[in-house]
């Protein structure tokens, strides 16, 4: 995913945030407000972290799931699939050469993704799994290698989320208004909620995050 480099001073301070295996803790959306703004973004840089899974979201999302079969792709670290109790799966395109050395010039550290992060990409994995919901948590899309970068970015390594919709399987991505405003697939019809526990590693307004759905059906 591309990021502009947001420099701040560098805490001296930083909070507690990591359970003893590495997984994020779940926090109820207050607990982050109380953190200075410069330094949840640094710890966010320095841990690889890009969505906040809260304790309201986990309920929210589980509520919505229901009994569906349900994965991640992009899941990163895991800490949204960790817990919601589902799998969790991942292209691992920032362990990439190419991409270690793009990252290391934004001065972004990469993901270290844990072992029980299946290495399949997205299209991989609903065809491994045919799963009847997808999640995905800031999730970067393909762009075409043969054609100038968009206007909003993208990566060449990215989720083709147009084909995703297109199967008609129940796509739940996690996100910002204004850092995703360019994505291809918010001209397809789908619902956008924007809940007041949602929270992210943004330099904005964290009540700017929200929740797309596509192919929305009832639990």
């Amino acid at each position: 995913m591309q990021f502009r480099q947001v420099l701040v001073p560098q805490p001296t301070d930083l909070p507690d945030l990591l359970q003893t295996d590495k997984v994020l803790k779940l926090l109820p959306a207050a607990e982050y407000d109380k953190i200075p703004k410069d330094t949840l973004i640094y710890w966010c840089s320095k841990y690889a972290r890009y969505g906040l899974p809260t304790q309201e979201l986990i309920v929210w999302l589980r509520d919505y799931i229901g009994d569906r079969h349900t994965i991640e792709i992009g899941a990163g670290n895991g800490d949204l699939a960790y817990h919601l109790n589902i799998r969790a799966t991942d292209s691992k395109m920032q362990q990439l050469a190419e991409v270690k050395i793009s990252y290391a010039k934004m001065a972004q550290p990469v993901i270290n993704y844990p072992n029980w992060v299946e290495k399949l990409d997205a299209a991989a994995a609903i065809i491994k799994y045919r799963p009847q919901v997808v999640i995905g948590s800031w999730i970067t899309h393909w762009i075409d290698p043969n054609k100038p970068v968009p206007e909003g970015g993208g990566n060449i390594y990215g989720v083709k989320e147009d084909e995703l919709i297109a199967s008609g399987i129940t796509y739940i991505m996690i996100g910002h208004r204004i850092t995703h405003h360019y994505k291809p697939i918010l001209q397809v019809p789908h619902h956008t909620w924007y809940l007041p526990f949602l929270r992210s590693r943004t330099s904005g307004n964290q009540y700017d995050n929200c929740i797309h759905i596509w192919n929305e059906k009832n639990n």
